[in-house]
């Protein structure tokens, strides 16, 4: 998560889940898959689960990260956010609680 982004379109990404699985053709060429990879390699906390090889990878599970939640309460003031740069919030394996708690 960052306050600040160098990404053109937006200010801010906030990953209140990481990690993801492959589901179809359009995740072949997948970021944040090569992406946590790297910051797995790096130490980064974020990222040492490591997911399925078969619809996953190093340092990509599915992760909840429930510190991360209220963080945005925190901003003080608006700005575009990147939400899930790392995962997908509407995965399967993501609680629908999460998905509701994340987008108030």
């Amino acid at each position: 998560m960052s306050d600040r982004s160098a990404i053109e379109w937006t200010e801010a990404t906030w990953n209140p889940t990481t990690g993801c699985d492959r589901i179809s053709a359009g995740c072949d060429h997948c970021y944040a898959l090569t992406l946590a990879k790297r910051l797995k390699a790096m130490g980064s906390p974020k990222y040492q689960a490591d997911g399925d090889p078969r619809t996953s990878g190093p340092g990509f599970a599915l992760t909840l990260h429930p510190d991360t939640l209220r963080v945005p309460y925190g901003w003080k003031s608006p700005r575009t956010v990147f939400v899930n740069s790392m995962s997908d919030l509407f995965h399967a394996g993501c609680h629908s609680t999460t998905s509701s708690r994340s987008s108030r």
